[in-house]
């Protein structure tokens, strides 16, 4: 069957595997490592302990109390005699549950009964102790040590003592009178299921299958996950220490008694069957790399087909009830245990269930937040979602995921299929949930928004981790499924849903947005499906339909979830926007992106800038002449919302580059260009204008000037350079009013600025044209400002006659 590891000595059944302290093993219902133990203690403090249980005369119980408990804590490093369990079986009954396992270390000097008064899970751990004891090879005799302190037990010791002359069937028929329900066994916990395990290494195999039903049919019963961790971690226990024992029949056994056979036949509730199997096959695996043993493939593929047997059930019964969930659970716990597991589809789909409904129930938890909003219904939610964070199950989720990934990448196209739109499903319903909660609680429940928050970071990270697996699978021409880019477009709406959760820049997120964004640049179908996700408009302005909202106010740009998902859409829609149709541009992304473009975040708004440069920089040749004509279109509405935020929430920046795209790539002598002319001429005329009311020095700093009207004029003075030759003369023209108009301090210091422009340009064809209007204007300037000096000294025909000679220069500009 295999080749045997090592004998490791004469004890084969206490060496290694065995030799360690079950109940301390199982007392922690998690898969993380045992805490470290504490420090060793100081002789004077174990001497002090025992000298107070010694000296019951003038100890208290609460003396002895705290002694049983530092001796408890030290339990590892104490070694008993008989003196010192003849002061702790007094003590039995009334501190079972810190005595027993204090003897449980010394199983052979056990007496030979026990208190009847005595629960079940001590008495389990004491019987089973004893077992494993007596199964070693050349046990000590116990015999005269029992009869010796037999007084001692008084009245609650067992008077027939048939149970005790072998201590695996006393455990085989607590076990069988537990079975039926009638009694409780505490939840089967960890001193339980110590005990029980200790009987079935040492058990035969008559009694090894008796014991094991009834484990199996007592956890069913229970229905606890802490007891399907524990029952996972005592059978990768009894393997590996039936494999080093080299008692490879007991596993066979075992591997039966859990079998898709067995379990129909005995009608086992499937949860405590499935992790056993997780355990056995854990345990097989690390023997292998640990003794480097070459088992039967057969034995290996017993585990197995337990587990694809507990799948199939989920699978066959969708999303399990409440008394189901348990199965799902321990399921995907489970398969983070045993390591890599053979592909089969119904596996994927229950550690899929597992991860998205039980693991990760962030969308649960929000639509709980949502719909109990009265009272204190938050405080509630808050403390179910901390729960959550401390359970084995959210702290599993990251091995989860990577045990779907691993399933997926060796599924089929249908399988693959099938996962990956529950996945995006889920993410949608983070989305919509998320932004309802965040609208609802932020700034009346934050701190429920907070723990919220933890959980939602590890829903982000198991999207992006299996987004970055699907693009391996479907992003490249390698895959044996064949390149599908239409994944691309969902993978980013994906995101999307999800990008307010986003604290990082996690590589798999990075290659997998730049793999899709590849992908979008190189077909016109994909990214039609990522801009048809976009939401439309009328959702944009609306809040959430629901009943927690009804009522409130709802100011678009304050919500949070919102806006992230709508900057995710702006900031991947540059790097496309050849292939999106023109009526896409008009129907979809204009709406977003003129709405955003008064939005108080200043990321937002730039981003919007952004999309409008790279649509009016693109080109297609397909629906050229409607992609021209919307530019022309576009640009009209664009300025005007622009400058109407402009200086407030519209960054320089963004409209500095607006601007100049469209003197661009706007058609020469275009009615939009100059309107863009006109608008920022009277917008830097108003701005001038509170400027000098505000700043009376404004002219005299004008070079370290920061004003918006600084910069605006600035943007115009290089508009000069920018605009076609059929747009220039207007351009010289609007400048040239707006000159005349400034104070005389004002003029001069715009001629100084324009001067300066024309002097370090290189243009050829303008600069004669611009130094001829430079002079001509330097001309009107000063005759504008001779004219005020004097004009109450002039009469009436010489001001009319100075008047019709600057109309006539400026006709002629």
């Amino acid at each position: 069957m295999a080749t045997p590891p090592p004998r490791p000595g004469p004890a084969a059944p206490a060496a290694s595997a065995f030799a360690s302290p079950l109940a301390d093993r199982l007392e922690s219902a998690t898969f993380a490592p045992p805490p470290p133990p504490p420090p060793p203690p100081t002789p004077a403090t174990i001497l002090s302990a025992w000298s107070r249980l010694r000296d019951t005369s003038s100890s208290s119980p609460a003396d002895a109390l705290a002694a049983l408990e530092t001796l408890h804590l030290h339990r590892g490093a104490l070694r008993l005699s008989s003196a010192h369990v003849a002061l702790l079986l007094p003590l039995l009954p009334l501190h079972p549950r810190l005595v027993a396992p204090l003897l449980a270390a010394s199983p052979h000097l056990l007496p030979a009964s026990l208190p009847d008064s005595l629960p079940i899970s001590p008495r389990l751990l004491l019987l089973g102790a004893r077992a494993f004891a007596k199964s070693a090879k050349d046990p000590p005799s116990n015999a005269s040590f029992g009869s010796s302190h037999a007084k001692n037990l008084g009245s609650g010791e067992s008077a027939g003592g048939h149970d005790d002359d072998d201590p695996v069937v006393a455990v085989g028929r607590m076990l069988e009178d537990v079975e039926p329900g009638g009694q409780s066994i505490d939840d089967l916990d960890h001193l339980a299921l110590a005990g029980i395990g200790y009987a079935l290494a040492s058990a035969d195999e008559v009694q090894f299958r008796r014991i094991l039903v009834s484990l199996l049919r007592i956890c069913g019963r229970i229905g606890n996950l802490a007891v399907g961790v524990r029952v996972l971690k005592l059978v990768e226990w009894l393997v590996m220490g039936f494999v080093e024992s080299r008692r490879m029949r007991k596993v066979q056994v075992l591997f039966e008694m859990i079998s898709p056979e067995k379990c129909e036949a005995e009608d086992y509730v499937l949860f405590p069957v499935v992790v056993a199997a997780c355990g056995g096959l854990r345990a097989l695996r690390v023997a292998s790399a640990r003794y480097r043993l070459d088992f039967d493939p057969r034995l290996k593929e017993a585990p197995e087909r337990t587990i694809r047997f507990a799948a199939e059930r989920v699978v066959l019964e969708g999303r399990p009830a409440d008394d189901q969930r348990i199965l799902v659970q321990c399921a995907a716990l489970g398969l983070t245990q045993c390591g890599q597991v053979m592909f089969h589809e119904p596996v994927l789909q229950c550690v899929c269930m597992g991860l998205l409904k039980e693991l990760l129930r962030l969308p649960d938890m929000l639509r709980l937040s949502v719909e109990s909003a009265e009272g204190n219904a938050a405080e509630v939610v808050k403390a179910k979602v901390n729960q959550h964070l401390d359970s084995i199950l959210f702290k599993e989720a990251g091995p989860v995921t990577g045990i779907l990934c691993n399933q997926y990448s060796n599924a089929g196209d249908k399988a693959k299929k099938f996962v990956e739109s529950c996945v995006w499903e889920y993410a949608h319903e983070i989305y919509c949930h998320l932004r309802a909660a965040v609208l609802l609680h932020r700034g009346k429940h934050d701190e429920l928004i907070t723990v919220i928050d933890k959980l939602a970071e590890a829903s982000f990270l198991m999207v992006v981790v299996f987004a970055a697996e699907v693009t391996k699978h479907r992003l490249s021409a390698k895959s044996s499924e064949g390149f599908q880019p239409e994944v691309a477009a969902k993978i980013l709406v994906a995101f999307s849903c999800v990008e307010h959760l986003r604290r990082l820049r996690l590589p798999e997120y990075t290659e997998a947005v730049r793999r899709a964004v590849l992908v979008n640049q190189e077909n016109a179908a994909a990214i039609t499906l990522f801009i048809e996700s976009m939401p439309s408009y009328a959702e944009l302005i609306s809040q959430p339909d629901l009943p927690s909202l009804a009522g409130t106010r709802y100011i678009w740009h304050r919500d949070e979830v919102q806006t992230s998902r709508l900057l995710f859409y702006l900031r991947v829609v540059p790097t496309c926007i050849d292939l999106i149709p023109a009526h896409m541009i008009r129907d979809k992304v204009a709406s977003i992106m003129f709405l955003y473009l008064q939005h108080s975040n200043e990321k937002v708004t730039s981003a919007s800038h952004s999309v409008m440069v790279s649509f009016l920089s693109s080109g297609n040749d397909a629906d050229q002449d409607d992609r021209t004509a919307l530019k022309e279109q576009l640009s009209f509405y664009y300025i005007k919302r622009s400058l109407e935020a402009y200086p407030g929430v519209t960054p320089f920046d963004g409209l500095a580059s607006g601007v100049a795209a469209i003197a661009r790539h706007i058609p020469a002598g275009s009615p939009a260009i100059l309107f863009c002319i006109h608008s920022l001429v009277v917008k830097a005329k108003d701005l001038c204008d509170t400027a000098n009311v505000q700043d009376k020095p404004l002219w005299r700093s004008w070079e370290e000037s920061t004003e918006p009207c600084k910069k605006t004029l600035d943007l115009l003075l290089r508009l000069i350079f920018l605009v076609d030759i059929q747009s220039f003369p207007y351009l010289l023209k609007e400048l040239a009013e707006f000159v005349t108009l400034l104070p005389k301090e004002g003029q001069d210091v715009l001629l100084d600025d324009m001067h300066s422009h024309v002097a370090e340009s290189d243009d050829v064809t303008r600069k004669p044209i611009l130094v001829s209007w430079l002079q001509s204007l330097s001309y009107i300037s000063s005759q504008s400002s001779r004219s005020e000096s004097h004009s109450k000294a002039t009469n009436a025909s010489s001001v009319a006659s100075d008047e019709l000679t600057l109309n006539r220069t400026m006709a002629r500009l």
